[in-house]
């Protein structure tokens, strides 16, 4: 039974580093985004650029959470 636990608790780690670096990659891909935003109106552009930097942010800040906490 301990080595099941010892083996849980690997993968465990493993999967929060994926997760924490899903979110990075992410985060980038929204970033990618921003500079990928183009319409006939200024106001809309603004809009998208916004939505797409809260969204990098957001991923951002998750991951960074996560990491402190594991």
């Amino acid at each position: 039974r301990s080595t099941r636990w010892v083996e849980e608790v690997e993968l465990l780690q493993e999967e929060m580093c994926r997760v924490s670096c899903f979110l990075r990659w992410h985060a980038g891909w929204w970033n990618k985004k921003v500079g990928e935003c183009t319409l006939f109106v200024a106001g809309d552009n603004k809009g998208l650029v916004a939505y797409a930097c809260r969204q990098a942010q957001l991923r951002h800040d998750l991951a960074d959470c996560f990491d402190r906490m594991w």
